[in-house]
């Protein structure tokens, strides 16, 4: 059996940069750049090692119509595997238990100047 007959979905060349939330002694947040996606994992590139086990949050941005509304879509789950690779980056693969897609401007709450939160 292949590697492509083991996954249970389809992935997708996606080469986009990402923002990684690292959930580890009091989280931060590294940059990467996707290699490729699915329904539920996501492989991509880094700057900094992630341990096996790491909880993390995804996000990236995809660059759609230029009449399109921007979305982000955000994957949350655990790393499975990260290695080292000759370029010196690693490449981290997580699995993620979910992915939701938002719209950008949903992110924030624009307020009028002068007003008060509510």
């Amino acid at each position: 059996m292949t590697q492509q007959e083991r996954r249970r979905e389809q992935r997708f060349q996606l080469r986009h940069r990402a923002s990684v939330k690292v959930d580890i002694e009091g989280s931060s947040e590294i940059s990467g750049v996707t290699e490729n996606v699915s329904g539920h994992g996501v492989l991509l590139y880094a700057d900094s090692f992630i341990p096996v086990g790491t909880g993390v949050e995804i996000v990236l941005v995809p660059k759609l119509e230029p009449a399109a509304k921007k979305i982000q879509l955000i994957y949350a789950g655990k790393v499975l595997r990260s290695e080292l690779q000759a370029t010196g980056r690693f490449a981290v693969a997580a699995a993620c238990e979910r992915c939701v897609a938002v719209r950008a401007e949903e992110t924030h709450v624009e307020q009028a100047p002068g007003k008060e939160p509510q």
